[in-house]
């Protein structure tokens, strides 16, 4: 019984087994072959096996290799191979892959008779795919059938290949020292591709692999001299060749190194000549640096200094020629043209630089370089040659091309009002004010342009004129009228502010604030506090200085009813502790004292501590929380510089508890902060559960703390 016991197969060992035997790969059984009707029945089989693939898809040629490569490899059936690779070729005769593998596979037998068959008919089928061409001449040449592969290379190039074919032809007759060949392929390749890469093929041919014999010396010559005049009677291939300056710096470079430095410098010349040689800008610009590099190395000083400012002209010109709206590049070339030129040719070049007007209707970064180039115009010809009559038209016709309706440069309408009164003694101030005044006037169709308004304010200031300084704001907010709800207007009514209180004006002041505070009524600003909370504190501000400070407490009550901001409450309760009490103010008047020394009283206090009780139960009454802890932080942050220990303790015991809730919201849980204040517990009946949860939440603060 023990016996039979162990002899038992547990399920345990089952699934071992079988998690053993899933590991090890597939084995396929060994098959011996014992005579040859088993050796034909194997091989039919597996031929049924592969023509029955192939019949599911003929188009699998991994399939065809396979069926070819085991005819040779295991029954060495050249015969039955090519038959297949040849049924594979009339399914789709165009798979290149394909014909390698079987031009290969005749090769690696060393068939070579059948290879160059394939190889023939391949070249025959498709002319064009380069592949079969180099796979022909590499095989012929590795048999060193040279007369062979020359054939080949000409038979290629009649179907006019790219310069790869051309490329592995000159590369052949290299190979084996054959330059004269070399040169007549070359003489053949610059027809057929005639771009500068061919051209400096042939140049670096003639140049580093045939020796430097003086013969030689007249043919690099001859193929640079042929290069450049080929390339420049090509119109199709000039503008766009941009290897065409690296021809003539190799043929400079080249004229150098025999000693020739005349020759170079001529062949820069006629190059650049634009009489003779119309070029790209790209191909002007790289041939300039190149003549530059080649002065410096080769000149003298005045040649370079010469020779470097002549070529920059003729370059910033043909520039000019092409974009003659880059007013930066005529800022430059003017720089340039002043150094030698005649007023005659520099006023002539002025003229042309403007003249052409840029078509945007937006204020862009061309429109201001444009102008920058007419007031440059205008004061060169007030200050260099003394024309004033000329330079007041040239003002009057720069300000009839800006489209004043869109945009306006204030620049210009300043440097023409410095004009008049620099130039004229009797009537240049009137004539100033009219350049000002008419600025204004066209330029605020759409909005007011506030650098002109300030220069002819300051203009104004300086002469004592404070009516017209007066009338000038005026004029400004009646542009930016306040009532249209834009706050932008806003800088300027405290700037007029500050005007006033500089003269004294103190009832004027106070009309503009008056007037000003309209704003905070409008709907469209009810709700832009920001920008109209500036205004306010600056009125409120006013009062106090004026120790006004019942009128000042009015206007911040006026703005807590206007919103709900925390800020105009902390305000208003900072307020009351930075002002002196009544007793103070009443001390201060009695003595002869010209400076009130302010402390902060147990008054300051209370009324600062009032303010934040009322906030604080403003915000409680609206249920607004987050605003109520923020008047309560401020308020603690009081108590902390002005209070004692018994009120942090008490404000302290007023901050709440911040409570982390769920709830559901259109079907979503989200996550909310609740504000547990605890004096508003105080009159609620504690609810189960309540109570205890807001004294663990007490300890735990303690702790933390």
């Amino acid at each position: 019984m023990g016996d039979i016991e162990n002899s038992q197969v547990t399920s345990e060992k089952i699934l071992k087994d079988a998690f053993d035997i899933r590991e090890k790969p597939l084995e396929r059984p060994a098959q011996s072959i014992q005579d040859l009707d088993e050796l034909r029945s194997f091989q039919l089989k597996k031929r049924k096996e592969y023509e029955q693939q192939l019949n599911k898809n003929r188009l699998n040629f991994g399939q065809w290799i396979r069926y070819a490569k085991w005819e040779l490899n295991h029954n060495r059936d050249f015969p039955r191979a090519r038959s297949i690779f040849e049924r594979a070729l009339d399914v789709n005769v165009q798979h290149i892959p394909f014909w390698i593998q079987y031009i290969q596979l005749e090769l690696s037998h060393k068939n070579i008779n059948h290879a160059r068959n394939l190889l023939d008919r391949a070249t025959t089928t498709l002319p064009r795919v380069n592949k079969f061409w180099f796979l022909y001449v590499q095989t012929e040449e590795t048999l060193k059938n040279y007369k062979m592969v020359r054939i080949l290379f000409e038979r290629w190039l009649e179907w006019h290949p790219d310069s790869s074919a051309w490329d592995a032809y000159i590369g052949f007759e290299r190979r084996y020292d054959e330059f004269d060949n070399a040169r007549n392929i070359f003489s053949r390749y610059v027809i057929e591709h005639p771009g500068s890469d061919t051209w400096l093929k042939w140049i670096e041919f003639e140049i580093h692999e045939v020796s430097s014999i003086t013969e030689n010396i007249i043919n690099v010559r001859r193929v640079f001299e042929i290069s450049a005049d080929s390339i420049l009677t090509n119109k199709s291939s000039k503008s766009n060749d941009e290897k065409f300056p690296l021809i003539i710096s190799q043929w400079a470079e080249w004229e150098i190194s025999v000693k020739e430095y005349e020759r170079a410098r001529a062949i820069y010349n006629i190059i650049l000549d634009t009489s003779k040689v119309k070029l790209s800008t790209f191909q002007r610009n790289e041939i300039l640096k190149n003549f530059s590099d080649f002065e410096k190395n080769h000149g003298n000083k005045d040649s370079i200094q010469s020779t470097i400012i002549q070529k920059r002209l003729i370059k910033y010109e043909q520039d000019l020629i092409e974009t003659p709206d880059d007013y930066d590049t005529w800022w430059i070339y003017i720089n340039l043209l002043s150094e030698n030129a005649k007023p005659e040719t520099l006023r002539s070049k002025f003229k042309k630089s403007v003249s052409k007007v840029p078509s945007e209707k937006v204020k862009s970064i061309t429109w201001k370089r444009y102008i920058y180039l007419w007031i440059r115009y205008i004061l060169w010809e007030e200050f260099n040659c003394g024309d004033i009559e000329e330079s007041r038209s040239l003002w009057n016709q720069c300000i009839k091309i800006i489209p004043h309706s869109h945009f306006t440069f204030g620049k210009v309408w300043k440097h023409y009002a410095e004009f008049e009164l620099r130039n004229d003694e009797q009537n240049g101030l009137s004539k100033a004010r009219k350049i000002l005044g008419r600025s204004i006037g066209q330029s605020s169709s759409q909005k007011s342009k506030k650098s002109l308004f300030k220069y002819y304010i300051n203009f104004e200031k300086k002469l004592g004129e404070w009516d017209r300084v007066r009338k000038l704001y005026e004029r400004w907010l009646e542009i930016d009228t306040l009532s249209k709800a834009n706050t932008n207007s806003i800088p300027i009514v405290l700037d007029y502010i500050e005007f006033e209180k500089s003269l004294n004006e103190y009832d004027r002041v106070l009309s503009i604030f008056n007037a000003s505070l309209v704003l905070a009524d409008h709907e469209d600003l009810s709700k832009k506090f920001i920008p109209l909370e500036t205004l306010w504190i600056s009125f409120i501000h006013y009062f106090q200085d004026e120790m006004k400070y019942d009128e000042a407490r009015k206007l911040y009550r006026t703005l807590i009813d206007k919103t709900d901001n925390s800020r105009v409450w902390i305000s208003l309760a900072v307020f009351e502790s930075s002002i002196p009490t009544y007793e103070q103010l009443q001390e201060f008047n009695e003595s002869n004292e010209e400076e009130l020394e302010f402390s902060i009283t147990e008054t300051h206090r209370q009324n600062t501590r009032s303010i934040f009780k009322e906030a604080d139960k403003f915000y409680k009454d609206k249920q607004l929380n987050e605003q109520r802890l923020v008047i309560l932080e401020a308020w603690k942050e009081y108590e902390l510089e002005h209070g004692n220990e018994e009120s942090i303790k008490q404000i302290e015991a007023r901050m709440p508890t911040l409570v982390k809730r769920r709830r559901k919201v259109d079907n979503f849980e989200e996550e909310y902060i609740e504000y547990i204040f605890p004096q508003d517990q105080a009159g609620i009946s504690a609810k189960p559960g309540i109570s205890k949860f807001l004294e663990n939440a007490k300890k735990w603060k303690s702790m933390a703390q």
